[in-house]
């Protein structure tokens, strides 16, 4: 019986599937299984994979496609110990296998072994691009379970799949298939992987990564990628869902003893709370506000949470319709207004308040709380990255109507609206005097200034230039 199972997937990459298959069969250890299930590749990689005979491969192609291989039915086949993935692009060195399963027969409390990373590119080139968001993801120090889970859920996975050696019991026992998921089933693997069981990362690069040009990665950074990462972060939140004794919540959350009462937590809302206000992620923003909302359905935890934190209805309903996870609300109708504050010292970003801002019907209204600051000067900024034109401006400082104020860029009025013709639109309001403020309240009819108009701008810029370099 092999003590190994190694499964290498294979898709359309003939050009890179010999090099894979030749870094496996030529491991120092040598004691595996090796399953190449091509998935129905439209290239000759079938082809280059019936070239080897070597006792320890069983080929399989399918006639159609599958879209993987993560049927638990088909593992059930496997006779190792030990589980390793494999893709038909990447390389290992040549003693991975070596090296790890050493690791996992001294180490039986841990569930499995990855290992650093080298990134390389199409041509089998080391990949060192700094910029690139894998350049330093899969290169992390060892923690413990709950270090790990903590450090997923703020920083997204970082381990690597064909890095892995697995128990091929746990890989069954805790059912560590992905199911549905497209972008994220390798971190869906890991969390439910740390819900219960040690891991360890091999400081070695002892598997090659390989970047794609076209990003043609399934984790490449494309725009359907990219939507289908915040669908598929809500099924992440369900298993951080599963934490539920509080000891164990702590060790993962340790932020979250802000939320202890008296030695008591709902750890639910808790989780809850961090989603909401320490993650930009939707998924969790999503599960967050459902969580709160199923939590105040039973009379005795909405009488706990009522105690605890004094949280009610009333707070539910302001977060969900204050979260657009569907957006309702289209990109050009927010406005990221800003209040910059100053006494004696210069507007600096130490003294801002920032606020999303909702235009309803070509109308806005912000308001701003300072705490009694001391202030003599304040800077509005109606938005950022948009031409704009505003009409009716009102502004109330502690409920006195100000009329003392600035438009900071050039601008032009058309019946009423002033056409502001830059992309950081400012207004300065000055108090003439230092005094404590409370309140800012700003409202007032907005609208983007029309492509013609900018485009009469610009030419009268240009008409301008052309003057000054003639004079």
């Amino acid at each position: 019986m092999p003590k190994v199972t190694v499964l290498l997937t294979s898709y359309n990459h003939e050009e890179f599937i010999a090099d894979s298959i030749e870094s496996i069969l030529n491991q120092t250890y040598t004691d595996f299984e090796l399953y190449i299930v091509d998935d129905c590749s439209m290239d000759n990689s079938w082809e280059v994979i019936q070239k080897y005979n070597d006792p320890r491969i069983i080929a399989i192609h399918h006639e159609k496609n599958m879209f993987g291989c993560s049927n638990r039915e088909f593992y059930k086949n496997f006779k190792g110990q030990y589980f390793a993935m494999a893709h038909c692009d990447d390389l290992w060195e040549l003693d991975k296998l070596e090296k790890q399963v050493k690791y996992l027969d001294e180490h039986p409390e841990a569930g499995a072994c990855f290992s650093w990373v080298q990134l390389i590119d199409d041509y089998g080139n080391n990949y060192d691009n700094p910029d690139h968001p894998y350049s330093k993801v899969f290169l992390e120090e060892n923690m413990n379970r709950f270090e790990w889970l903590n450090h997923f859920f703020y920083n997204g996975n970082r381990l690597c799949h064909p890095s892995s050696l697995i128990r091929l019991n746990i890989q069954m026992n805790e059912n560590l298939f992905p199911g549905g998921l497209g972008a994220l089933p390798d971190f869906y693997r890991w969390i439910k992987l740390c819900l219960k069981h040690e891991i360890y990362v091999y400081p070695e690069r002892l598997t090659k990564f390989r970047i794609h040009v076209d990003e043609s990665n399934m984790s490449g950074q494309t725009p359907t990628n990219r939507i289908r990462v915040h669908n598929e972060f809500y099924q992440i939140a369900k298993l951080y869902g599963l934490i539920q004794d509080q000891s164990e919540f702590l060790k993962v959350f340790p932020e979250a003893n802000e939320y202890v009462v008296d030695g008591k937590m709902n750890v639910d809302y808790a989780l809850a709370q961090i989603m909401l206000h320490r993650t930009s992620i939707k998924g969790f923003h999503f599960y967050a506000m459902n969580k709160l909302i199923e939590l105040l359905h039973d009379d005795k935890v909405k009488k706990e949470l009522e105690i605890l934190y004094g949280f009610t209805k009333r707070d539910v309903c302001a977060i969900s319709g204050k979260l657009d996870v569907f957006h309702v609300i289209e990109d050009d109708e927010y406005l990221t207004t800003s209040l910059f504050y100053k006494n004696n010292e210069n507007f600096s970003e130490a003294n801002k308040i920032n606020k999303k801002t909702v235009m309803m019907n070509n109308h806005f209204i912000v308001s701003f709380d300072l705490d009694h600051k001391k202030v003599s000067q304040l800077r509005f900024d109606p938005t950022e990255g948009k031409y704009i034109s505003l009409k009716n401006l009102s502004i109330t400082i502690d409920g006195k109507r100000i009329e003392n104020y600035t438009i900071l860029q050039y601008y032009e009025i058309d019946e009423d609206w002033y056409d502001i013709y830059s992309l950081d639109p400012s207004i300065l309001i000055d108090l003439k005097e230092s005094k404590e403020v409370c309140k800012v309240i700003i409202e007032a009819d907005i609208k983007y200034i029309e492509h013609v108009k900018l485009l009469d701008y610009e030419n009268k810029i240009s008409e301008l230039r052309r003057k000054n370099v003639d004079d």
